[in-house]
């Protein structure tokens, strides 16, 4: 892991300690910081490698087809 930049002492200690521990990609994606800092792009660098993998195709369709479904509870009467 090579960070370069501003802050980068900050972003690569969470790396560290992900690398040394063997922690998953989406253990660091899932973390909750307990308030915002720069060390927050972890968690979106993290996310953004997993979302392909999440999202795919396949996924995607099937999730565009449920999020499309409406039911009687999701139609009003009038």
């Amino acid at each position: 892991m090579q960070i370069l930049g501003p802050g980068a002492g900050n972003l690569i200690s969470e790396w560290v300690a992900a690398f040394n521990g063997n922690v998953k990609l989406s253990t660091i994606a899932a973390a909750i910081h307990p308030y915002p800092t720069i060390g927050e792009i972890n968690k979106r660098v993290a996310g953004t490698y997993l979302s392909p993998k999440i999202f795919s195709p396949t996924i995607q369709k099937g999730l565009k087809f449920f999020f499309n479904l409406k039911g009687r509870a999701c139609h009003l009467d009038e």
